[in-house]
């Protein structure tokens, strides 16, 4: 990966309830995801990064020159993607994507060309004459993706969820040395190429974890939820191995397990030795303020501990 600095913050502070100001570098070639939902500072914070909104103080710069995100020669090297996405009415994913080209600087020429690598890449062409805002909402974010590539721009603030889509799109920008920064509300939206998240809750970044980091504690903090026909007496239910925390749920129990695979196993064996059906089984994460409550246990009171004196290059 290219340790060149694509996005960095100086004393940060998101809102004018954050304890302590966010020192973050985004590096070429990285992906980064702010974890929290809308009841969260997520959403702001990749505005923010974006240069779309003001923090209660601090800087965002790009590149080694420190170049303020705001200003006027930023344009084009922070590209923004909404999740709310639309385009007047009766515009065509071509024709939006042709005046993209043209704001972007393309030439007439060009644009027929750069266009039909991006209907390609972006697997559009089939949706070349559809009208935007009748498309599905995945083909639509698509499109709104789509024309923010053509500025080719150094880092991408992307507000999901997105479909699954665009991870692997995401990972070919990437390797290209573009940053990408994805504000998304829950954990299973995250690519698997991630490096790094950010926990947020309502004030603040609480800490900035690793994907392992993060898949460690979803373990630990994960939840199943079973259901049995006919319904299985709880006294049965306390009976399977590694069970903890038990709760009865309609037409079934939920309960944390310390192992996935064996907690499947040991359901099935329950189930088959009490003649029972398996009815429905599924994992439940755990939410953000789990999340947040999990990775700042250790924390003094009064104290913000974000990043436990790691680097923060990503």
């Amino acid at each position: 990966m290219d340790s060149a600095v694509q996005l960095s913050t100086e004393d940060l502070y998101i809102t004018g309830k954050s304890g302590e100001p966010l020192e973050l570098a985004v590096l070429a070639g990285s992906m980064v995801v702010l974890l929290g939902d809308d009841k969260t500072i997520a959403p702001d914070l990749a505005l923010i990064l974006a240069g779309r909104k003001s923090p209660a103080s601090g800087k965002i710069y790009l590149g080694d020159d420190n170049l303020d995100v705001r200003s006027h020669n930023a344009r084009g090297r922070v590209e923004y993607v909404s999740c709310d996405f639309s385009c007047p009415e009766g515009m065509t994913v071509s024709g939006h994507l042709s005046l993209a080209s043209a704001a972007a600087g393309y030439s007439r020429k060009d644009t027929r060309e750069i266009l039909s690598q991006l209907y390609n890449w972006c697997s559009l062409e089939s949706y070349m004459d559809e009208k935007v805002n009748e498309l599905s909402p995945d083909n639509r974010y698509l499109v709104a993706f789509a024309a923010a590539c053509l500025p080719v721009p150094d880092v991408f603030v992307l507000q999901g969820p997105f479909s699954y889509r665009l991870h692997s799109l995401l990972e070919d920008l990437c390797q290209e040395g573009c940053a990408v920064i994805a504000s998304l509300p829950e954990i299973q939206y995250i690519p698997q190429t991630t490096e790094r998240i950010a926990v947020c809750d309502s004030d603040d970044v609480r800490r900035i974890v690793r994907l392992q980091e993060l898949s460690d504690a979803c373990s630990i903090l994960m939840r199943l939820r079973v259901r049995f026909f006919p319904a299985l007496p709880r006294a049965v239910m306390e009976s399977l191995p590694g069970a903890k925390d038990i709760l009865a749920i309609h037409g079934g129990y939920e309960f944390h397990h310390p192992g996935l695979s064996a907690a499947v196993a040991n359901l099935v064996n329950l189930a088959r030795a009490n003649s029972r059906q398996i009815a429905g089984l599924e994992v439940k994460p755990p939410s953000n303020s789990e999340l947040v409550k999990y990775f700042t246990a250790d924390d003094e009171p009064g104290e913000a501990d974000l990043f436990c004196g790691e680097d923060l290059d990503f």
